[in-house]
């Protein structure tokens, strides 16, 4: 018997799953490499059931080097939904594809270039005619290109031969330098105990995105809920993968590795891969439109000039996405060139129309998004009541019904949009009243309710004793509470707070919540199918952190109801006198300067021609010029956010003081800064103040640096000051100085009105002979480890 019982139970929880798995939206991800841990977080989010929990089922399509097919092909003909591409995708949209990015997986490119140390090939300048081991496709990376142009060289300079994608014909000298992932050949390369040479475009400064996920506008357009859920899962699996190594190295080990990697070399790519994820950000999938833009003018300067970019349809906006209509969806609004909507004119804070009858509330708010979206104008038909909008509604003179909950009754005439306001449903009584924990007690009381709203509804069918008396309006309604002439009054918690504050405070309270809450959307016409799914797609369209932001906003709304006429009157007769007075003095003014201009122009007529004709064959010269140079050069030297110099330019011009104070002899000394517990200030106070701290920060030290000296970011928080002509204590010396500058001026934020302190720990050493910028950068390291140590806020030396 027992035995029987189980089979039952396990038929049923079978029965149940595959139930559950035909609810499941179907979807398909391509990867662009074969299984390893660069795809983790698509495994992870696949595993522990974070794509299930958004209503979606994802089959990730296997990666293959022969015959590979065109994947943005496959993506444009739906026959994939989601890929994984390399920095070269900007070309792909830059010859009009019809695709999407949802996000850039790294904010700096795993591609680097290696050689060994046995190979002599040590420096830039020992690349040409060397032999290279590079794909097709990561010899059309732009950060490879970038990086070679900034040191005077092109692929053309060496030999290019097809790559294998085996590390023995790098160390069997089989080619001399060979392309490769940061994350994976250097591991390696190590365990064979061969020394090896990184040149990688992080350290030339070209920071550019790869590992982009994107879609199809198509797909986009046709299922943009979908393709919000997979976005939504697919970054909680890489956060999951990130936080969660050792676990998802071994689920990686057990169901996806066809490259049979060891759990060391899955590890050590896990921990290189979160620092390119994570670098410069603590958020992961940071896409910035300038840095796009910047990756796209790098290939315009190197001549790879494919076009132009419209980059708001290119890069997915969270926050504010672009709307993509189907061709169904775009004849039909082409068609029907306006949209009307039947709003509820007395339900303030939520909406209502004003003594002009222009809609205004909360929702409007939302409303005008979605006009802002559309293409064709979304008008509005003032009514009296509530009633009245609705019998518009069944009469077709309104397309729209807003803030509107589905009831059998409307289901007749309507389609509803996905709710995307949602309010507890609450009792307000009398002050006196105590709390009502079972509203099957409110039998034979009288409850009022705006009459014609779905909830009356709710309340009949569920507390069917409850006499309910129809009011107009929710001030009307408590109102009739205050004077006591009903028991109750029932509605959204938020209508009623607003109403309690502004004129019932201290006489009527909140005495009870239901458990069921108001989920209210946009109600479409049944006979116009199309425009339900226009509708549900810019209703998926509002994020959750936009309807949050407008709802919390609700107390700082006012409403002017009136208008004093005699104000507008007097406003206008006064600025008819101020114009006027300005036309009479500026008359005067003109016929003075008549005179004046006439004389000067002819005798700045010549001089002026002289200066257009040279001044044309200059600009004509040397614009085209200057601007690659100058772009190229702010690329590759400059940091996008403080404006500073980057490691690239460091690295670079270090050379210079090295071989100074190598032949004369003369003292050198690095400075290395951290900014103390700075992931704490973003914690705390934002991302946003925390990049106007490191702008502050910067600027507060170049004022007191020397014109000599050096300062560049390192990375992160991290600063790098080279000091010429100056030895251990002086150095000391000026790191103090610059210590005691930064804690006594702490950053003035005048979003938050108020001061943040903010401290930098310093780490102090002197060049050596035969010290190279890295040696005695990591003799500064030690120092640095040694003042947070003792607590941070100060400064030590190596010595």
């Amino acid at each position: 018997m027992l035995k029987n019982i189980k089979i039952l139970i396990s038929f049923l929880v079978l029965l149940s799953h595959f139930s559950h798995s035909e609810e499941l939206k179907q979807i398909t991800l391509k990867t662009s490499w074969f299984e390893q841990f660069q795809f983790a977080g698509y495994y992870m989010a696949k595993e522990k059931g974070f794509y299930n929990q958004e209503g979606l089922s994802v089959s990730i399509k296997p990666f293959t080097i022969a015959s590979q097919p065109d994947t943005v092909k496959q993506i444009l003909k739906g026959e994939l939904d989601f890929a994984v591409g390399k920095e070269n995708l900007i070309l792909e949209k830059a010859k009009h594809k019809k695709i999407v990015v949802m996000y850039a997986l790294f904010q700096s490119s795993p591609l680097t270039l290696l050689s060994t140390k046995s190979s002599n090939i040590n420096t830039f300048a020992d690349f040409p005619g060397k032999r290279i081991m590079t794909s097709v496709a990561d010899a059309k990376q732009i950060s490879i290109k970038a990086m070679l142009n900034a040191n005077h060289l092109k692929l053309t300079d060496l030999e290019q031969i097809p790559h294998s994608h085996n590390i023995n014909d790098l160390i069997n000298k089989k080619t001399d330098i060979m392309s490769a992932y940061i994350s994976k050949a250097p591991f390696d390369l190590q365990n064979k105990g061969v020394e090896f040479n990184i040149f990688s475009p992080q350290y030339d400064g070209f920071d550019l995105y790869s590992d982009y996920l994107y879609t199809s506008e198509d797909f986009i357009a046709n299922d943009i809920a979908s393709t919000k859920a997979f976005r939504k899962a697919s970054l909680k699996g890489w956060e999951y993968a990130f936080a969660h190594i050792d676990e998802t190295v071994k689920v990686i080990l057990e169901k996806y590795n066809e490259q049979n990697l060891s759990k060391e070399a899955l590890t050590f790519e896990a921990v290189a891969l979160k620092k390119l994820a994570y670098l410069n950000t603590d958020k992961i999938g940071v896409v910035d439109k300038t840095k796009i833009q910047k990756s796209f003018d790098l290939y315009k300067v190197l001549g790879i000039n494919e076009g132009t970019i419209n980059y708001e349809r290119f890069i997915y906006d969270e926050q504010n996405p672009y709307i993509f209509f189907t061709p169904a969806e775009q004849a039909y609004l082409q068609q029907k060139q306006k949209i009307t909507i039947c709003v509820d004119p007395n339900w303030l804070p939520f909406e209502g129309l004003d003594g002009h009858g222009h809609h205004v509330g909360t929702n409007k708010v939302f409303i005008d998004t979605f006009r802002e979206q559309l293409p064709i104008p979304l008008e509005v038909i003032p009514t009296e009541n509530w009633l009245e909008s609705v019998e518009l509604a069944k009469q077709r003179t309104c397309d729209l019904l807003s803030l509107a909950a589905e009831t059998e009754e409307r289901k007749a005439y309507l389609n509803f949009t996905s709710p995307y306001l949602v309010f507890p449903r609450v009792l307000v009584t009398k002050y006196h009243v105590p709390f009502v924990n079972n509203f099957n007690l409110l039998a034979n009381k009288r409850i009022a309710m705006v009459k014609g709203y779905a909830q009356q509804d709710f309340i009949r069918k569920n507390y069917p004793n409850i006499i309910i008396v129809d009011v107009d309006d929710v001030k009307s309604g408590l109102k009739k509470v205050a004077d006591g002439e009903i028991y109750g009054f029932i509605d959204g918690l938020d209508a009623v707070t607003y109403f309690l504050k502004e004129h019932f405070l201290g006489q009527l309270k909140v005495s009870g919540k239901f458990d069921q809450k108001r989920e209210l959307g946009i109600g479409v016409r049944s006979d116009q199918p199309a425009l339900l799914t226009i509708m549900d797609k810019l209703v998926h369209n509002l994020s959750q952190e936009k309807i949050a932001t407008v709802i919390d906003s609700n107390n700082s709304i006012k409403y002017i109801e009136t208008f004093d006429y005699r104000l507008l009157g007097w406003a206008a007769l006064l600025i008819v006198l101020i114009v006027a007075c300005f036309w009479y003095r500026q008359n005067i003014l003109n016929k003075l300067n008549k005179s004046l201009n006439a004389q000067i122009e002819e005798k700045t007529k010549a001089l002026r021609e002289l200066n257009e004709s040279l001044e044309l064959k200059i600009k004509e010269r040397t614009q085209k010029i200057e601007h690659s140079k100058e772009l190229l050069r702010d690329v590759a030297y400059k940091d996008n956010l403080t404006d500073t110099f980057n490691r690239h330019y460091l690295i670079e011009q270090s050379r210079l003081f090295f071989k100074t104070a190598q032949e004369l002899n003369e003292p050198l000394s690095v400075l290395l800064i951290d900014i103390d517990h700075f992931k704490k200030v973003n914690d705390d106070f934002g991302h946003i103040t925390g990049d106007k701290i490191l702008k502050y920060f910067v600027k507060c030290i170049q004022e007191a640096l020397r014109v000599d000296d050096l300062f560049a970011r390192y990375g992160g928080e991290e600063f790098v000051i080279l000091l010429p002509k100056a030895g251990l204590e002086e150095s000391i010396t000026v790191a103090e100085k610059l210590r005691s500058k930064i804690e006594k001026h702490p950053y003035l934020s005048n979003r938050l009105n108020c001061y943040i302190n903010v401290t930098i720990s310093i780490g102090v050493s002197e060049y050596a002979i035969d010290d190279t910028l890295e040696s005695l950068i990591e003799k500064a390291d030690i120092a640095l480890y040694k003042a947070k140590e003792k607590g941070r806020n100060q400064v030590q030396s190596n010595i």
